[in-house]
């Protein structure tokens, strides 16, 4: 999902009403800042962005010329600059759309991860100094939430891997051929510290070379009122392509991958769903 690539809200642009939430604003700034300092050329990436079907079925061609146009003359002396510029330029497509993204969704009176998780991991991470950490479990159990959070606490990089399939894109000219391939190419640019989520990380065995793995796993009515919510949202992902009744065969298949990788648990909660399991640092 993009920065601003998302279905259409109740009440169009110029309509009264038309207002963008705070909490979406703020995740809009924290996707442009994650953007700016993974990209080579975080504006082309947005103009790419622009070039979808799904896009240019919810916005106006005249605003879409208008926004391209200015985005194309964009410039900026460093991040806060960008996400200054590039708010103010892309506003009234924001006014029409809305957020299809879910990781802002309010976790209150849901038993997913607490204040309290990310309190520990973020202290487990400073006693060990681990410097790789991969966030880890179902789709809809809070990772993309957890990591964000997390990288605030331990002013660590977050590497949103549905953003770099984007970048790959963008600065390969080609799309990557799988999970893979895409972690291959991060990691080739991208050094520690850092946090990275994905629901196959841990079953295509991609986190071999981490010293700190964070396993959500909320029980499994808790994911699914998140895949409720995706669905109710006109949400757009993988997660689409994952079956309810599959989700405690893959948490199955996600803790014993866990037990393969060795090192000690350092945290659990079991209310939540949430551990952390060190391998390794450096």
């Amino acid at each position: 999902m993009s920065q601003f690539d998302f279905p259409p809200q109740e009440k169009p642009l110029g309509e009264s009403g038309a207002t963008i939430s705070v909490e979406i604003l703020e995740q809009i700034k924290e996707d442009l800042r994650d953007l700016f300092r993974s990209a080579d050329d975080p504006t082309a990436i947005l103009l790419q962005t622009m070039e979808s079907e799904e896009f240019k079925a919810v916005v106006p061609s005249e605003l879409i010329n208008d926004v391209r146009e200015r985005l194309q003359a964009l410039t900026f002396e460093n991040e806060d600059d960008f996400v200054t510029k590039v708010i103010s330029v892309i506003t009234p497509v924001l006014k029409i759309t809305k957020r299809g993204k879910t990781d802002i969704i309010k976790q209150v009176g849901r038993e997913m991860f607490t204040p309290a998780d990310i309190e520990a991991t973020s202290a487990i991470i400073k006693e060990s100094g681990a410097k790789k950490i991969y966030v880890v479990g179902n789709t809809g159990s809070g990772k993309t939430t957890f990591a964000r959070e997390l990288s605030r606490e331990v002013a660590y990089k977050n590497i949103d891997i549905d953003q770099w399939f984007q970048i790959f894109r963008q600065e390969q000219k080609h799309e990557a051929t799988g999970l893979k391939e895409l972690v291959a190419y991060i990691l080739e640019k991208e050094k520690p510290p850092f946090i990275i989520n994905h629901a196959d990380l841990l079953r295509q065995d991609l986190i071999e070379d981490a010293d700190l793995v964070v396993f959500l796993n909320p029980k499994k009515e808790e994911q699914l009122k998140s895949h409720q919510l995706r669905t109710e949202s006109g949400a757009e992902g993988e997660w689409k392509n994952v079956s309810t009744d599959d989700y405690e065969l893959i948490a199955a298949q996600n803790i014993a991958k866990l037990e393969l990788l060795g090192g000690e648990i350092k945290y659990q909660n079991e209310k939540s769903g949430t551990s952390v399991l060190v391998i390794g640092s450096n």
